[in-house]
């Protein structure tokens, strides 16, 4: 391990003689490891992102809900927290395969947005709304915890910076239709085999969300993968 975090006593002893692959996908920051025992495929997710507690709470509650990945093990320790899953079935749907086949990729696209949307949120505990999501970013913004190199430039310049554009997106709310919300619907975070899915991974943004929110984040990851001919 290349960096600061010391892992905990049992990650050492269950790490011990296992090939370790460092993972770059994924914009988080978060460090994952790739870790092949012989009894199978595990991931390793640890950073002092407190966003990985949430994601374990979520695993959690998506237990027999979702097909998501199965908890092994889940440590705090010293402002740091690590995350230990099984692997999932399959592949992401932006792999070289499903860039080639991508009718298959589609369909199992659709069939993730199915399961989403068959999820009762009448009980789920997180709230991913639209509503409360500016709620975040404004206390983001005046505790200046928003760094602007990380809007695209051009929305800062039509809306004159980080605040007009909060302003814009508080004064032109659509009107919310509310269902369960992975959160990143993004093309890696969605396995299939063949045009069958298989499962979801990274659900810490997952809750109750406007139906677009999902809906819109896919979109562009097809296009950025399989490019328009999908579209």
């Amino acid at each position: 391990m290349q960096d600061s975090f010391i892992l905990t006593e049992y990650l050492n002893e269950f790490t011990k003689d296992a090939d370790m692959q460092s993972i770059g996908i994924g914009c988080s920051g978060d460090k994952v490891i790739k870790i092949t025992k012989p009894d199978g495929v595990y991931f390793l997710k640890y950073s002092d992102n407190p966003g990985i507690k949430s994601e374990y709470e979520k695993l959690q509650w998506l237990h027999k809900k979702l097909p998501v990945p199965e908890i092994i093990s889940y440590t705090e320790q010293d402002s740091k927290y690590y995350l230990l899953t099984r692997t999932l079935n399959g592949e992401m749907v932006c792999t070289p395969k499903y860039m080639q086949n991508w009718q298959d990729g589609l369909n199992v696209i659709q069939k993730a947005f199915e399961m989403l949307w068959s999820v009762d949120i009448k009980d789920c505990p997180f709230d991913e709304s639209p509503k409360n999501k500016l709620k975040q970013i404004k206390n983001k913004l005046d505790n200046n915890l928003i760094n602007p190199e990380d809007i695209r430039p051009e929305f800062l310049e039509q809306h004159g910076g980080m605040f007009g554009l909060y302003k814009y997106l508080v004064e032109n709310q659509p009107h919310e239709h509310l269902c369960f919300s992975h959160g990143d619907t993004s093309l890696p975070n969605i396995f299939g085999n063949k045009d069958n899915l298989t499962g979801f991974i990274d659900v810490s943004d997952c809750g109750v969300s406007d139906i677009w929110f999902d809906i819109a984040v896919t979109a562009k990851s097809i296009k950025r993968n399989y490019g328009n001919v999908a579209l």
